[in-house]
């Protein structure tokens, strides 16, 4: 069974659910591939809550620099780094991202880390750059890499066909780029943020930070004729009513199938 296992939901600096995370599952291979990490050591809590073995993610897509988006990586990897010197991971971790990415961990890890795990870093993790259109070999899949067209900084999506046939594609956080249109066009899947309800935008401004409304995105998905939307990357107030608020507002507007996660969901592909 192929499934999105949701670590998190949310945008920016979240208290209510974990910032935007989650695990891409192939049963026929037995891994994971880890879209994007979140904020921070949350992240470790979220996959022993999901019981998942940190032995099978060797494979990490980050979208783009922001730190709800980036800064997991780094309790991931020290926590990796010491399950490795305890015999309890083995192999090489893959991170699939802009060079700027691994600039900036690299910083981090020379200026914080202990010795020993600055060249446990060197050895065991390797980074795959990506560039508009080039595809990546994960987890059985075959993987293409999607410039976003992103205002504020280099950002990657992907899409990828499914065992099942089925199609998928995760668009970062920001607003499906016309130019992107033709590659989402007929799509089983999207994985598409939503800041907040139409009703919400003169106070939440997701425009303004280069996001959607719920009314945007089903529109659009919904003109590209999109079977399946899941909303995620969303404000956490009223978290309670989110997923009825959201899923409600989407339909209106959408005519396919509408998801709309909280943290720890599990979605069949």
């Amino acid at each position: 069974m192929e499934k999105i296992i949701v670590l998190g939901t949310g945008s920016g600096i979240t208290i209510n659910c974990y910032s935007l995370s989650a695990l891409l599952e192939n049963n026929n291979e037995g891994n994971y591939l880890l879209i994007d990490t979140g904020s921070g050591n949350q992240i470790l809590n979220h996959l022993k809550m999901k019981n998942i073995d940190i032995n099978r993610i060797h494979d990490i897509f980050i979208s783009h620099k922001h730190i709800d988006h980036l800064w997991g990586i780094i309790p991931l990897l020290r926590y990796i780094m010491q399950q490795y010197s305890k015999h309890n991971y083995s192999g090489i971790l893959n991170i699939y991202c802009a060079e700027e990415i691994k600039e900036i961990v690299d910083m981090f890890i020379r200026e914080t880390f202990h010795k020993a795990h600055k060249n446990l870093y060197k050895e065991i993790v390797k980074y795959h750059f990506c560039e508009n259109g080039k595809k990546f070999n994960i987890i059985g899949y075959e993987v293409e890499a999607i410039d976003t067209e992103s205002i504020e900084c280099t950002q990657y999506g992907f899409k990828t066909t499914l065992n099942s046939g089925k199609t998928l594609a995760f668009l970062g956080d920001v607003p499906c780029s016309k130019n992107v249109y033709s590659r989402i066009k007929n799509l089983d899947w999207v994985l598409h943020e939503a800041m907040c309800l139409e009703k919400d935008k003169e106070k939440v401004k997701p425009h303004e930070k280069n996001h959607s409304t719920v009314k945007d995105v089903a529109i659009t998905m919904n003109n590209l004729n999109v079977k399946n939307l899941l909303l995620w990357h969303c404000i956490d107030s009223d978290i309670e009513n989110r997923k009825e608020l959201f899923t409600k507002e989407a339909k209106e507007y959408f005519q396919g199938n509408v998801y709309v996660p909280d943290d720890l969901d599990e979605i069949e592909l």
